[in-house]
C-alpha cells in the first residue's frame, strides 16, 4: 500500500520505510522556530531545575529565535520579554536570531529558505503549518515541547489520516487561495480536518503562486489540520534553490496512497467569499453580504500580507480614495515583502488611497494594532475572526481576501470584487 505525502516525510524522519495512520513515531526534526514565548519556555525549564533553562542546542544551524508578534515593544511588558529573548539569544549562541526588523516569523521561514521540501519543522506558534506550502511538515508546538525540541531536534507524534485537496481548473485574477478555505470550511465545518493531513495537489496546483499556497497551508490549522501541505513542484524547487545551498529530499505521494478522503475544488469556480462574526466556517457569498457597513478593513498577517495579496488591493485603490468612514489598514508580512511594495510603488498607491501602510508584524492580526471598540465591523484578510480576536469582544469581524477587502474599504461596506476585475 502506498503512503501519502505526509506518511512518506513521517516515515523518512522516523527511520522507517513506511508508518501507517494512528502510529506513534519519534521524529527527527529539520528546524525549531520560536519567538517570545520562549522566554516563558526557557523559564519553565529554569523552574524545573535544568541548568539554564534549556541545557543545550541540539543544532545551532537549526534553530531559528525572532522577536516577533510585538515589535517593536507595545508594553513595557513586551520589552522586558525582549530584553530577555536578546539574553538568552546571546547565551545559547543562537545563530539564526531575528530581533525587531523580521516581521512575521513564518514569513521569514519562507522568505530566507528556513524551511524547505521534505523538512519537518516545529515553531511554537499555530500557524506553523503554512511550511506545508513549500512540501514539507509544519505545525505548531507548546513552550514545553520547545525545550525538549531544542534541546534533541525530536518529538513523537502521531501519523494523521490524510485529506487529499485536488485542485483542479484555472484560477480567477483576484487572490483566490482565502476563498478556497474559506469554501472547505464552510462546506466541512471546523472538525473536519482535526489532527489530520490536508494534502494540497492536483493540476490546478501548478496555477496558484507560492504566495497562494502559502495561504492554503496557513489556513489549514483553522480546520482543525495538524499539517496542511503541498505537493512540491518546480517552482517550489527553484525557490528553494535560489536562497539555500543545504541539501533537502523532497517528497511525493505515492500513486496507490490511501487517504480518508479526496475532495475536489475548481478553482474556477469558487466565488468570492466571506466568513461572518464570529468563526471561520460562518461562511457566505460575498453577494449574500453585500452593504453590511464597516468601519474598518484590513490587509496582512501570515494569512494575507503577501506581496501578490497587496498588489491585488492596489490595483483596486488606484486612482480611489477609501470611503471617509472607514479605516483602513496594510501591513506587509516581512520587511521582504515591504521591500517588494516599495519596489514596486504600491506605498505610493496605498497612502494617495488614504490607507495607512504599516512595519511588518502580526499586530494587525491579533489587535495590538487597529484595536476594535464596541459595535464596530470589521472585514479583514487576516486569519481568525473569533470574538476579541482584534479588541473588543463586541465588536465584529468578517474575512475576505484581500480584493474583497480593497473594494469594500472603498464602498463602505462589504462589496463584491469582481465588478472591478
Amino acid at each position: 500500500m502506498g503512503l501519502t505525502l505526509t506518511e512518506k516525510i513521517l516515515a523518512a524522519k522516523a527511520g522507517r520505510p513506511a508508518v501507517q495512520p494512528g502510529e506513534f513515531v519519534t521524529a527527527r526534526l529539520d528546524g525549531v522556530m520560536a519567538y517570545q514565548s520562549f522566554v516563558s519556555a526557557v523559564e519553565h525549564g529554569l523552574a524545573a531545575d535544568i541548568p539554564g533553562g534549556v541545557p543545550r542546542v541540539w543544532d545551532p544551524d537549526r534553530f531559528y529565535l525572532m522577536v516577533e508578534h510585538n515589535e517593536p515593544a507595545t508594553s513595557r511588558i513586551q520589552a522586558e520579554r525582549q530584553k530577555r529573548l536578546r539574553e538568552i539569544a546571546g547565551t545559547l549562541r543562537v545563530k539564526h536570531f531575528y530581533d525587531v526588523t523580521c516581521g512575521i516569523c513564518h514569513q521569514i521561514m519562507a522568505d530566507d529558505a528556513l524551511v524547505a521540501p521534505g523538512e519537518l519543522v516545529v515553531g511554537t506558534d499555530s500557524h506553523s503549518v503554512l511550511y506545508g506550502a513549500f512540501g514539507a511538515l509544519g505545525t505548531g508546538i507548546g513552550e514545553t515541547e520547545a525545550v525538549y525540541a531544542v534541546t534533541f531536534g525530536e518529538l513523537w507524534f502521531q501519523v494523521p489520516e490524510s485529506i487529499r485537496v485536488e485542485l483542479v481548473g484555472t484560477p480567477p485574477p483576484w487572490p483566490v487561495a482565502k476563498d478556497v478555505m474559506l469554501y472547505l470550511a464552510g462546506r466541512y465545518g471546523l472538525e473536519w480536518a482535526q489532527y489530520r493531513a490536508l494534502e494540497f495537489g492536483g493540476p490546478g496546483l501548478a496555477h496558484l503562486s507560492l504566495d497562494a499556497r502559502m495561504t492554503l497551508a496557513d489556513h489549514a490549522v483553522e480546520l482543525g489540520a495538524k499539517f496542511g501541505v503541498a505537493e512540491p513542484d518546480e517552482t517550489v524547487l527553484a525557490y528553494v534553490r535560489a536562497r539555500t545551498d543545504r541539501r533537502f529530499a523532497p517528497a511525493y505521494p505515492d500513486p496507490d496512497a490511501q487517504y480518508r478522503e479526496t475532495v475536489t475544488v475548481d478553482l474556477g469556480a469558487v466565488p468570492p467569499l466571506v466568513a461572518a462574526p464570529h468563526s471561520f466556517d460562518n461562511v457566505f457569498p460575498v453577494d449574500e453580504l453585500a452593504g453590511v457597513r464597516i468601519d474598518q478593513a484590513v490587509i496582512g498577517s501570515c494569512a494575507n500580507g503577501r506581496f501578490e495579496d497587496l498588489a491585488a488591493a492596489a490595483r483596486i485603490l488606484k486612482g480611489h480614495r477609501v470611503d471617509r468612514h472607514v479605516r483602513l489598514l496594510v501591513s506587509p508580512a516581512s520587511w521582504g515583502v515591504y521591500r517588494q511594495c516599495l519596489e514596486a510603488g504600491l506605498p505610493q498607491i496605498f497612502l494617495d488611497a488614504g490607507a495607512q501602510f504599516l512595519d511588518p508584524g502580526c499586530g494587525v492580526c491579533v489587535g495590538y494594532r487597529g484595536y476594535l471598540a464596541d459595535g464596530e465591523v470589521c472585514l479583514t484578510a487576516t486569519t481568525r475572526n473569533y470574538a476579541g480576536r482584534m479588541g473588543s469582544p463586541r465588536a465584529q469581524i468578517y474575512l475576505a481576501d484581500p480584493a474583497t477587502v480593497a473594494i469594500s474599504a472603498l464602498k463602505g461596506a462589504i462589496a463584491d470584487p469582481r465588478e472591478v476585475w
